[in-house]
């Protein structure tokens, strides 16, 4: 006849278990900036990091990318949500990364001074205006804008400020304009102080901006463990769209402000509602002909070389996590 075992003989079978699945876990530490194009990270591991089988994920907050591609560099980090033509420079200059994923589409846009003479693109002649980074999508984004009327980046004086200190710089009268990524330019318009000058959607809609980037051989040594955070990841993405349209992002804020950005709710919800489709997370399938729009404009805007995607996009996690979607 079956005797259970002693109550403290359960406990430490138990603990023995748990010990032993955490000890199975790989821990991935990954780079993000407190933008809401970062979302599906922060998101993922708030809903699922807990229920991982094979790997641990560390969300880990930096003011600027100049501090992340230190990081990344360093091995300190050995993830990373980043800006596409960064990453792809990066990998350029021997740098062993792949792309697994996009963070998201569109999301970002140009700020001016609220009742600035700025109305359009002729009238960024001779302005100065912030740029995240010399290796920014956004930057890239600002020279085709500026070519629409006739003008390019030489046109303009461009300076690399992190995102968060924008605003400030605006209202010190420092810059003209910025062009960055949410929450900056929604709280900036909500704040009184700016007015968005065109969203990036408009200049080039359905764009790539940032990348998940992952250390190769950490994709050849953990794939089962990145897959699950793929298949995590991808699900964010449906959620975060999915409470924009129905919940006025009120879950997708009470989960990320505060714990992992330096948002308040109200900042988060601004920076997802106005308008609801400034930014999205619903396809965030690596194509190559989608990060190759990315690469013409950047090359274009001189900001990097061509590079062969074949080799920095690594798009099987994504494959797979859709065809299990489908079964």
């Amino acid at each position: 006849m079956f005797k259970p075992l002693p109550y403290f003989l359960c406990a430490a079978l138990c603990l023995h278990t748990a010990m032993l699945s955490a000890a199975e876990r790989v821990e991935l530490k990954v780079g993000y900036l407190p933008i809401l194009d970062h979302l599906p990270l922060l998101v993922s591991h708030a809903q699922d990091n807990e229920h991982f089988q094979h790997i641990s994920i560390q969300p880990k907050l930096f003011k600027s990318w100049r501090e992340m591609v230190g990081a990344l560099d360093a091995g300190v980090i050995n993830s990373a949500f980043i800006l596409s033509p960064l990453a792809m420079n990066l990998f350029n200059q021997g740098m062993d990364i792949r792309t697994i994923l996009l963070a998201h589409r569109d999301g970002s846009a140009i700020t001016v001074k609220h009742g600035s003479a700025i109305k359009n693109a002729a009238d960024l002649r001779g302005k100065s205006i912030a740029i995240p980074s010399n290796k920014a999508t956004h930057t890239a984004l600002l020279d085709a804008y500026l070519k629409t009327a006739g003008l390019t980046l030489k046109d303009v004086t461009t300076k690399v400020i992190a995102p968060p200190h924008m605003p400030l710089a605006m209202s010190k009268d420092r810059i003209d304009a910025f062009i960055v990524a949410e929450p900056f330019g929604a709280k900036t318009q909500h704040d009184g102080l700016g007015q968005i000058l065109v969203l990036t959607k408009e200049i080039m809609n359905d764009h790539v901006e940032c990348i998940v980037v992952v250390k190769h051989n950490v994709l050849q040594q953990q794939a089962l463990g990145i897959q699950e955070w793929v298949n995590s990841l991808i699900k964010a993405g449906h959620f975060i769209d999915q409470d924009k349209l129905e919940n006025n992002s009120k879950e997708v804020a009470r989960l990320t402000a505060k714990k992992y950005f330096p948002h308040n709710e109200e900042t988060v919800q601004l920076g997802l509602q106005n308008p609801k489709d400034r930014i999205s997370f619903s396809n965030l399938n690596p194509q190559l002909q989608d990060v190759q729009k990315i690469v013409d404009i950047s090359i274009a805007a001189g900001l990097m070389k061509q590079i062969d995607l074949t080799q920095f996009i690594d798009a099987r996690f994504y494959q797979t996590a859709i065809s299990q979607e489908h079964h």
